[in-house]
């Protein structure tokens, strides 16, 4: 996430960044490695993706989820441009609805959310948003 040069939150941001790409090999490779881990089966008229994580050896699953959204959520929210903290407000009502419908719709309803929130970051850019916030990184 870009901040403004001075931002003292540019360190907090690289630690981050660093947990998620270590969770998020963490949740990956094993699958990689061992595809027969990945379940897919229809869960009423959506896909479900089911099986085990190597972390459900080391934490609750739950707990492994809550990490996974504080990593992609508290970025945004705590940044210095209003804009992605707008955006850090769009994941959490996406959270939410995905919440609400998961027991209905699963995962699958979370796939079409994430392209929401990528519609949000796609304007953001086409609107130029990170220019004029801070011109002195997009000049």
């Amino acid at each position: 996430m870009l901040e403004p040069p001075e931002s003292r939150r540019k360190k907090v941001f690289l630690y981050m960044a660093l947990a998620g790409t270590a969770l998020g090999l963490a949740l990956y490779v094993p699958h990689l490695l061992n595809p027969d881990w990945v379940n897919v089966r229809i869960n009423g008229d959506s896909l479900a993706y089911e099986g085990t994580m190597l972390l459900d050896y080391l934490i609750p699953r739950p707990l492994t989820y809550g990490i996974y959204l504080f990593l992609i959520i508290a970025p945004p929210l705590m940044s210095t441009y209003l804009h992605m903290r707008f955006f850090g407000l769009t994941l959490i009502i996406i959270v939410t609805v995905v919440y609400i419908f998961l027991v209905y719709a699963y995962i699958s309803f979370f796939c079409l959310l994430a392209g929401i929130g990528t519609l949000h970051l796609i304007y953001i850019i086409l609107r130029n948003k990170c220019c004029r916030e801070c011109p002195v990184l997009f000049a």
